[in-house]
């Protein structure tokens, strides 16, 4: 049986702490690094697929971001690497 996610209510954005969502990235990522709980608060899930639709996703590390987005390294030659240059993939 599966569970209704569905929110209720919108998320409110006008009681956030700012509007940019890469700020908003850097107090929530801030909070992270200072919570002795997580280890390695700069884990994240990178999900790519192939040119016909198949999904993936794997954990890599982010090694930065800035207004641009955000920074991961990866070897061209793996499979993560593929997919994201097959794609089109700004990097």
């Amino acid at each position: 049986m599966r569970i209704d996610y569905t929110l209720s209510e919108q998320l409110d954005t006008d009681n956030l702490p700012v509007k940019d969502p890469i700020s908003l990235f850097e107090i929530w990522f801030t909070e992270a690094k200072n919570c002795e709980r997580i280890e390695e608060p700069n884990a994240m899930t990178l999900a790519t697929g192939t040119r016909s639709g198949i999904p993936s996703a794997r954990i890599v590390l982010l090694k930065g971001f800035d207004k641009r987005g955000f920074m991961f390294y990866t070897n061209y030659q793996s499979r993560k690497g593929k997919e994201l240059v097959s794609n089109n993939t700004r990097l």
